[in-house]
């Protein structure tokens, strides 16, 4: 690390400087190291709370940024700061871009932040129809090769992570904890599956961080920096969820919610986003298309092998047009009760699936 880079990791690692301190800092001073050595009388303006201010002379005092690094690579994770060529251009121009980025992950891999990035988020206690949407769209956009940013939190972050895992493409988490911390805990295995596979998992707090609250609600910015458009897939009148779609509009983000059962609680947030304006997602070839893409450019799918005869006949039937169960149970001449066993059985080895509507369609 040079200077600057060091300084960064300081005032990072210092409480008491934010963002937007930070951003201030450099606007005065000229540089991150021009900040972190300038005398205290220069900086206690930009210190609202005295102290901050306190805070950081003895931090600075102290400092020893080999040790530091040394610290958070004993953790498994690596640093980049705003002064690294490779911070994520995207994300640098959000107004309160992280000092510091901590991650896991193949860091020579990085390059791939800035491919096209697309972030998910929805509630965390989602429906049978938000998870079916979530695992649609994280598919479709991964095999379209888009990469997958989102919150690694139960529900619908959890899977739209699972959905490009699935399609063995890239997907970003980011952490509102420490880089060190797993949370929730349930999600460790997908952790895993990321770091030493399919991605990256970043914070902008290192090992040993004080997890508290407010982290999360600060982690979203990260997601929508990172992203050129952001989904929304269910979420409640006051979700979390709400928030990082309207911070996404204003830091100039497309955003896509997508429709709901006027029933459900979890479609009111949607709901409430496209009266303000959020463009509707019914499926997932529309954003495709917006962003110039075809769905599962990259897939050349084939017809399954190993069918009965039953199933090879649904199979036929769907690969023409997509059916609901009743339908299929005519087009067939079978019961209901006959045909969906059948259904099921292709469903859970994933030759078919449900859409948006509760149709079958054919997945391969």
């Amino acid at each position: 690390m040079d200077d600057n880079q060091e300084a960064c990791l300081g005032f990072s690692l210092c409480g008491g400087v934010g963002p937007m301190t930070f951003a201030k800092l450099i606007a005065h001073f000229g540089s991150p190291h021009g900040a972190f050595v300038a005398p205290s009388l220069a900086l206690r303006p930009f210190f609202r709370i005295a102290h901050h201010h306190e805070v950081f002379l003895l931090f600075r005092r102290t400092y020893n940024p080999e040790k530091e690094i040394q610290r958070i690579q004993n953790n498994g994770a690596w640093i980049m700061t705003q002064w690294h060529d490779d911070y994520p251009k995207l994300l640098k121009n959000i107004n309160d871009s992280p000092i510091c980025l901590y991650g896991k992950g193949d860091r020579n891999s990085i390059d791939f932040i800035n491919d096209t990035c697309i972030g998910i988020v929805g509630a965390r206690k989602n429906t049978a129809y938000g998870q079916y949407v979530a695992e649609e769209l994280g598919r479709k956009f991964a095999s379209a090769g888009l990469v997958i940013v989102s919150g690694m939190a139960t529900g619908i972050d959890a899977i739209s992570h699972k959905a490009a895992i699935e399609k063995q493409a890239r997907t970003i988490a980011v952490l509102g904890t420490g880089i060190d911390v797993i949370y929730p805990y349930m999600n460790r295995e997908l952790h895993d599956q990321i770091v030493k596979e399919y991605g990256l998992i970043i914070s902008e707090y290192p090992p040993g961080f004080t997890t508290h609250p407010g982290m999360f609600v600060l982690r979203n910015r990260i997601i929508v920096g990172l992203s050129k458009a952001i989904v929304v897939v269910e979420g409640g009148k006051h979700s979390g969820t709400l928030t990082t779609a309207r911070y996404a509009a204003e830091n100039g983000r497309d955003v896509y919610a997508v429709p709901g059962p006027i029933t459900s609680e979890m479609s009111v947030g949607p709901h409430i986003l496209l009266r303000e304006g959020a463009h509707v997602l019914s499926s997932a070839s529309e954003l495709l298309k917006d962003f110039g893409l075809s769905q599962e450019s990259e897939m050349v799918t084939q017809k399954p092998t190993d069918l009965t005869g039953e199933e090879k006949t649904i199979y036929d039937l769907l690969s023409v047009k997509k059916y609901y169960v009743d339908e299929v149970a005519r087009k067939i001449s079978l019961s209901v009760s006959e045909t969906l066993p059948i259904l099921s059985l292709l469903e859970v080895r994933g030759v078919i699936g449900k859409d948006f509507d509760g149709s079958f369609i054919v997945r391969v």
